[in-house]
């Protein structure tokens, strides 16, 4: 290694080891991997000279060495040799996490949140925030490029398979190739690959079936982890890194799965992922094992000599004991009373630790190179890709549309029942006209809560992909907002008007049709836009649906019909004008009584009251087109203003994968 990279003045020892065929390494494979006792994890490589790279002169102290970036622009490239898989090299690697997370010690001025260390100037493979990890990430032992390079490099397979339900194998796959491959690749060459793949990981019965939500039976476990696999492979990284890839698999279908790593591995692909309790058959296809106990290394060797080094150790065992058991009972402390500082102490006064502590690394790779540089796209190709995606899922999630359909077919046919053909007449017909109006506003803005749970299941989804370099923010925001809160406000917004307004028996002119259906849209639209917000926001459901139903509560009160707004509190009193029902329900009033007399009811000659004098009373301003079209304006502020906000907030979201 070049002193370059050496921040302690002293020439820093190297030591690695030779991999073969698949390793086992700590399971720092991911971000989300949180370390508790101890990890395993495991890595895949095919090269005879791949060598995890580790430093031997370690300072325990907790002096902080951070990893040099500033050699990197937006514009930065990775070497990587062509016919040989890729080496990661950490040095010195410590992690600490926050212990107390309660609400009292983050409001506490004094009093800094306590933390614990959880990895020991160790070494592995694992991508965190760079404030809470200290050492050097070396790839082909030169620093690491900035995460705008890296990911184009290596890709990750997150524990939690994500994808868009409603399409199929296929279409998942060739969405991630079109919008992560670089334009100077063509259409055809990119389907070209994505079939190669398939074949590759045996998904060709597959392909055309779709992923399955949870209204619609779809592939089989095994199928959607290979399916997620897939759609890292079509970006043919050389690094892999998987989260337990078999979690939640039988054994036949683990199996099945890791037969398939080891096949990508063969093909000059470094995988490295953690693995939760491997059967035997899967263990043997291990070549180095790494095991960490309490953040302290306590093996590193190969796979076939776990077992004699700790029976070396007088660690007792039992015949035809599955080595990976052994090393988890081991780790668990179960068959030996040895802590994790005396496990360490062993291991660095061992044979193998020297062996690996001689393997010293050389220079950076100067082997003939291709250079990983950014895909070039374009944001209209995103955006094309990304909405023809949210249409698909918005057209194919049948169960969500036909209900939205439903609900606004049964609210619209319940407010005509309720309040049909109402008369022109004093006794009834202006306070059950200002009821009826009331009752649209609130139902229509509430019924778009059904829009929240979708939200929060997509949140997940939309931060992998962002984190993977699928896309930007910009893109999907404006897709989601055309080719889905938009479009799927308008069917339910027409249906309910074009039943309702008529049965109800208000006004019939066009025009005056017009404006309710624009208004009832527009009110759609902004419980979208908050449904959205908070989506982006909170991401339990539970929480989210309290937090919305509270703020569409407090709006709905002062909204000026259920209490007269000059008789609140003037502390309270600014709330109307942020009330989005207050402004729909007086486009609605105007647009209704501005021109319309009420007469006695068993005198339909004498109209003593107008429509006019209601609104006067209410102190809602009629006189001009302005006053109408203000209250809409606002409207459409608050929906927008919504918007912005649910934009910033998806701007801020904390991402990790």
């Amino acid at each position: 290694m070049s002193d370059e990279f050496n921040t302690t003045g002293k020439k820093p020892v190297e030591y690695g080891c030779q991999l073969r065929d698949f390793s086992l390494a700590c399971e720092i494979a991911s971000l989300a991997c949180i370390i508790h006792d101890y990890e395993n994890i495991l890595t895949r490589d095919n090269t005879r000279n791949t060598v995890l790279n580790f430093n031997s002169n370690r300072n325990h102290s907790n002096q902080q060495l951070l990893v040099p970036l500033s050699s990197f622009d937006n514009d930065s490239t990775i070497d990587i040799d062509e016919n040989k898989n890729t080496t990661i090299s950490f040095e010195r690697i410590n992690y600490t996490l926050k212990t107390n997370n309660s609400i009292l010690s983050r409001l506490s001025p004094c009093k800094s949140a306590p933390v614990r260390q959880i990895l020991f100037d160790i070494s592995g493979v694992f991508r965190s925030d760079r404030q809470t990890y200290e050492g050097e990430i070396l790839i082909n032992r030169r620093v690491r490029p900035p995460s705008s390079v890296y990911r184009h490099t290596a890709a990750y397979v997150v524990q939690d398979d994500i994808f868009s339900g409603t399409l199929s194998v296929r279409e998942n796959i060739v969405f991630s190739a079109n919008l992560r491959l670089p334009r100077s690749m063509s259409y055809d060459e990119r389907l070209e690959r994505v079939e190669r793949i398939i074949q590759q990981l045996h998904l060709t019965e597959c392909a055309d079936t779709r992923m399955g939500t949870e209204s619609q039976r779809g592939v089989s476990g095994g199928e959607r982890k290979r399916t997620c696999i897939a759609m890292e492979m079509v970006l043919e990284p050389k690094i892999l890194f998987l989260d337990e890839p078999t979690t939640g698999l039988d054994s036949s279908t683990a199996c099945s799965v890791m037969q398939c790593l080891r096949e990508l591995s063969q093909q000059g692909c470094t995988i490295i992922f953690s693995i939760h309790q491997p059967r035997h058959s899967i263990f043997e296809l291990f070549d180095t094992v790494l095991l960490l106990l309490h953040g302290h290394t306590v093996y590193f060797g190969p796979s076939t000599k776990l077992m004699p080094y700790f029976i070396n150790q007088g660690i007792p065992h039992k015949e035809n004991d599955n080595p990976a058991d052994f090393a988890l009972d081991i780790l668990n402390n179960v068959n030996s009373d040895l802590t994790a500082v005396d496990l360490h102490i062993k291991y660095r006064m061992s044979a193998m630790f020297v062996k690996n502590e001689v393997i010293v690394i050389g220079d950076p790779y100067d082997e003939e190179v291709y250079i990983v540089q950014k895909p070039d796209r374009s944001l209209l190709s995103d955006f094309f890709y990304v909405s023809q995606r949210t249409l698909r899922n918005a057209i194919r999630n049948y169960a969500l549309l036909t209900w939205q359909i439903a609900v606004a077919i049964i609210l619209g046919v319940l407010t005509g029942l309720l309040y049909y053909q109402l008369p022109r007449t004093t006794d009834t017909g202006v306070q059950n006209r200002l009821g009826c109006i009331f009752f649209i506003v609130v139902n229509q803005i509430f019924s778009t809560a059904t829009a929240l749970e979708p939200f929060i299941k997509e949140r997940a989804l939309f931060i992998h992909e962002n984190v993977s370099g699928y896309y930007s923010i910009t893109t999907l925001f404006f897709a989601k907002l055309i080719c889905d809160l938009l479009p799927m406000r308008v069917i339910p917004s027409v249906v309910f008007s074009l039943i309702s307004y008529y049965m109800v028996g208000l006004q019939k002119t066009v025009a005056k049709f017009l404006v309710f259906l624009l208004t009832i849209f527009m009110a759609n639209v902004f419980g979208s836009a908050i449904c959205f917000f908070i989506a982006a926001s909170m991401s339990v459901f539970a929480v989210a649906l309290i937090v919305l139903v509270l703020i569409l509560v407090i709006m709905m009160v002062f909204s000026g019909f259920l209490v007269e707004l000059n008789s609140v509190f003037s502390f309270l009193r600014w709330i109307q004008w942020v009330s989005a029902f207050r402004y729909a329900y007086n486009v609605l009033v105007i647009n209704e009584l501005r021109d319309i007399n009420f007469c006695l009811p068993n005198r339909t000659d004498v109209c003593l009251v107008t429509g006019s004098s209601v609104l006067e009373k209410r102190s809602i301003d009629h006189k001009s087109n302005w006053d109408m079209w203000k209250y809409f304006l606002a409207l459409t502020t608050i929906a927008i203003l919504s918007f912005f906000m649910s934009y910033m907030k998806l701007l801020l979201i904390k991402k990790k994968k």
